[in-house]
Protein backbone atom coordinates (compact mmCIF):
# COMPACT_ATOMS: atom_id res chain seq x y z
CA UNK A 1 0.00 0.00 0.00
CA UNK A 2 1.60 3.18 -1.05
CA UNK A 3 1.26 6.18 1.49
CA UNK A 4 -1.27 8.15 -1.18
CA UNK A 5 -3.61 5.44 0.31
CA UNK A 6 -2.76 4.74 3.64
CA UNK A 7 -5.56 6.96 4.96
CA UNK A 8 -9.50 5.48 4.16
CA UNK A 9 -11.63 7.96 4.67
CA UNK A 10 -11.34 11.65 5.50
CA UNK A 11 -13.12 11.66 9.08
CA UNK A 12 -9.60 12.80 10.38
CA UNK A 13 -9.94 15.68 8.28
CA UNK A 14 -13.27 16.64 9.79
CA UNK A 15 -11.72 16.46 13.38
CA UNK A 16 -9.27 18.63 12.35
CA UNK A 17 -12.28 21.40 10.88
CA UNK A 18 -14.04 20.66 13.93
CA UNK A 19 -11.21 21.35 16.12
CA UNK A 20 -10.25 24.52 14.53
CA UNK A 21 -12.80 26.67 16.51
CA UNK A 22 -11.53 25.36 19.89
CA UNK A 23 -7.78 26.94 18.62
CA UNK A 24 -9.25 30.03 17.83
CA UNK A 25 -10.57 30.09 21.14
CA UNK A 26 -7.43 29.23 22.69
CA UNK A 27 -5.89 32.18 20.72
CA UNK A 28 -7.80 34.51 21.74
CA UNK A 29 -7.78 34.00 25.52
CA UNK A 30 -4.08 33.98 25.54
CA UNK A 31 -5.08 37.03 23.72
CA UNK A 32 -6.74 38.35 26.62
CA UNK A 33 -4.67 36.90 28.98
CA UNK A 34 -1.70 39.32 27.54
CA UNK A 35 -3.49 42.21 28.14
CA UNK A 36 -4.52 41.60 31.26
CA UNK A 37 -1.19 41.15 32.21
CA UNK A 38 0.03 44.13 29.94
CA UNK A 39 -2.83 46.39 31.88
CA UNK A 40 -1.94 45.28 35.51
CA UNK A 41 1.88 45.68 34.76
CA UNK A 42 0.78 49.67 33.22
CA UNK A 43 -0.39 49.56 36.80
CA UNK A 44 2.70 48.71 38.29
CA UNK A 45 4.91 50.74 36.48
CA UNK A 46 2.18 53.67 37.40
CA UNK A 47 2.83 52.97 40.93
CA UNK A 48 6.86 52.56 41.16
CA UNK A 49 7.00 55.75 39.31
CA UNK A 50 4.96 57.17 42.56
CA UNK A 51 6.91 55.29 44.72
CA UNK A 52 10.38 56.86 43.53
CA UNK A 53 9.10 60.15 42.78
CA UNK A 54 8.06 62.26 40.84
CA UNK A 55 10.31 64.84 38.50
CA UNK A 56 9.94 68.36 39.41
CA UNK A 57 6.88 69.22 41.53
CA UNK A 58 4.30 66.74 42.16
CA UNK A 59 1.65 69.31 41.74
CA UNK A 60 2.53 70.05 38.24
CA UNK A 61 2.00 66.23 36.99
CA UNK A 62 -0.88 65.13 35.40
CA UNK A 63 -2.39 62.75 37.48
CA UNK A 64 -5.54 62.57 35.76
CA UNK A 65 -4.46 61.90 32.15
CA UNK A 66 -2.11 58.97 33.47
CA UNK A 67 -5.46 57.77 35.15
CA UNK A 68 -7.75 58.46 32.44
CA UNK A 69 -5.84 56.66 29.70
CA UNK A 70 -5.60 53.28 31.44
CA UNK A 71 -8.43 53.43 32.46
CA UNK A 72 -9.24 54.14 29.13
CA UNK A 73 -7.12 51.48 27.60
CA UNK A 74 -8.45 49.20 30.35
CA UNK A 75 -12.29 50.23 28.11
CA UNK A 76 -10.60 49.07 25.23
CA UNK A 77 -9.55 45.53 25.69
CA UNK A 78 -13.29 45.00 27.50
CA UNK A 79 -14.13 45.80 24.09
CA UNK A 80 -11.51 43.71 22.73
CA UNK A 81 -12.78 40.82 24.72
CA UNK A 82 -16.36 41.48 23.53
CA UNK A 83 -15.34 40.43 20.44
CA UNK A 84 -15.79 43.77 18.15
CA UNK A 85 -13.47 43.89 15.89
CA UNK A 86 -12.68 47.94 15.58
CA UNK A 87 -11.05 47.27 19.15
CA UNK A 88 -9.48 44.85 18.07
CA UNK A 89 -7.74 46.23 15.29
CA UNK A 90 -6.78 49.47 17.31
CA UNK A 91 -5.39 47.21 20.10
CA UNK A 92 -3.44 45.52 17.83
CA UNK A 93 -2.32 49.02 16.35
CA UNK A 94 -1.34 50.67 19.31
CA UNK A 95 0.77 47.11 20.73
CA UNK A 96 2.81 47.30 17.63
CA UNK A 97 2.78 51.04 18.02
CA UNK A 98 4.11 50.39 21.81
CA UNK A 99 6.70 47.89 20.99
CA UNK A 100 7.82 50.38 17.95
CA UNK A 101 8.56 53.67 20.16
CA UNK A 102 9.03 52.00 24.05
CA UNK A 103 11.34 48.99 23.55
CA UNK A 104 14.19 51.30 22.51
CA UNK A 105 14.04 53.17 25.44
CA UNK A 106 14.40 50.18 28.01
CA UNK A 107 18.37 50.40 27.20
CA UNK A 108 18.27 53.60 28.96
CA UNK A 109 15.49 53.18 31.12
CA UNK A 110 17.37 49.51 32.54
CA UNK A 111 20.64 52.47 33.17
CA UNK A 112 17.96 54.80 35.45
CA UNK A 113 16.02 52.30 37.27
CA UNK A 114 16.03 48.52 36.48
CA UNK A 115 12.58 47.78 38.22
CA UNK A 116 11.17 50.08 35.72
CA UNK A 117 12.97 48.60 33.34
CA UNK A 118 11.61 45.09 33.85
CA UNK A 119 7.95 45.67 34.18
CA UNK A 120 8.28 47.53 30.89
CA UNK A 121 9.70 45.29 29.15
CA UNK A 122 7.25 42.39 30.53
CA UNK A 123 4.77 45.07 29.77
CA UNK A 124 6.00 45.29 25.86
CA UNK A 125 6.67 41.65 25.46
CA UNK A 126 2.42 40.56 26.78
CA UNK A 127 1.50 43.25 24.18
CA UNK A 128 3.40 42.11 21.83
CA UNK A 129 2.22 38.60 22.43
CA UNK A 130 -1.63 39.75 22.58
CA UNK A 131 -1.20 42.13 19.22
CA UNK A 132 0.01 38.82 17.54
CA UNK A 133 -2.45 36.58 19.07
CA UNK A 134 -4.79 39.02 17.36
CA UNK A 135 -3.74 38.95 14.16
CA UNK A 136 -5.25 35.12 13.80
CA UNK A 137 -9.02 34.53 12.94
CA UNK A 138 -10.97 35.06 16.31
CA UNK A 139 -13.85 33.13 17.16
CA UNK A 140 -17.58 35.12 16.11
CA UNK A 141 -19.08 36.95 18.99
CA UNK A 142 -21.89 34.68 21.25
CA UNK A 143 -25.31 35.97 21.01
CA UNK A 144 -26.66 34.88 24.51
Amino acid sequence: MSTIHAQETYDDVEILDASRPIAQEQRFTSAIACLGAAYALSWVEFALALAIGLPGDASSHPFAVVIASRVLIGLLYVCVASRLQWARWLTVALGFLSVVFVAPTLALQWHVFAAGAVISGAAIVCKFAASLYLLSSMPPRRLA
